[in-house]
């Protein structure tokens, strides 16, 4: 069963690229007029998409301090990295007007890379750390402009091993560098329940929390690598403490099941 929704997830995600990216090319035209507008379009297809692989996957979200993100922007979001399927979800507690960085490699996927150019995403090189730091400096004058959010995930690649990889240094610095928070968004461990590569999709509940702002003001390049750990101790703690709150979530829920059945 696992592997038709993985199927079935392939094919919405085509669908739903496509027809964002048909939308999202009027945004494109009408951008140098109405800049901002362009830094929208990741919504055209992460809310469908979003919506329909939750309910086809059978995921409970739960997201915890989601407001923390709108009451600080624009901040630097970092979260944890564990399926192609955490677009769906992680990007629920990521709200509208925010760049997403991203291997350069997705422009290759037809029809959703495309649109995620067009939606104003940043495709890094991660074999080039030069060209990559290039990039994120060119997009901080973009975050302050059109007050944008800018999203990522510093393990740099998914997450094998139901343990949260080190971070990779580009956005830390960028944070440093323009003055804005950071905020840390931590997803329960989706091993068994979402884990679309693998087919593990028997769904469940997931937790997905905003941490509290971390302020960079003040924060000299040579203390970024203590910045670094820090964050990513408060990621670890906080992906233990969410995960056992999934479970607990689940064990009710499962209790009331039983109880309606007996």
């Amino acid at each position: 069963m696992g592997q038709i929704k993985a199927i079935i997830l392939g094919v919405a995600m085509v669908l739903l690229g496509l027809i964002a990216f048909i939308v999202s090319i009027p945004v494109l035209v009408i951008s140098p007029l109405v800049p901002k507008i362009r830094y929208q379009s990741n919504q055209l297809f992460m809310l469908p998409f979003g919506y329909f692989a939750r309910w086809l996957v059978g995921i409970k979200l739960v997201i915890l301090n989601g407001q923390r993100v709108e009451d600080n922007r624009p901040v630097v979001l970092v979260g944890n990295h564990q399926t192609g399927l955490d677009f769906a979800i992680i990007s629920r507690a990521c709200p509208g007007g925010s760049l997403i960085v991203a291997k350069r490699e997705l422009i290759r996927i037809p029809i959703f890379g495309w649109f995620f150019w067009i939606a104003g995403n940043l495709l890094i090189d991660r074999s080039d750390p030069k060209s990559a730091k290039k990039q994120l400096d060119g997009a901080s004058h973009l975050l302050k402009k059109y007050s944008l959010n800018l999203a990522i995930f510093p393990e740099g690649t998914r997450s094998r091993t139901n343990a949260i990889l080190p971070f990779k240094k580009g956005a830390f610095y960028l944070a440093v560098s323009t003055g804005l928070p950071i905020i840390p968004i931590v997803c329960s461990s989706l091993k068994g329940k979402g884990i679309w590569e693998k087919g593990e999709l028997s769904g469940g509940h997931v937790v997905v929390s905003a941490l509290e702002a971390i302020s960079t003001l003040g924060v000299q390049s040579h203390e970024v690598d203590a910045l670094i750990e820090r964050i990513r101790n408060l990621m670890i703690a906080e992906f233990e403490r969410v995960t056992e709150l999934a479970r607990a979530y689940d064990e009710r829920f499962q209790k009331k099941v039983d109880s309606c059945c007996s």
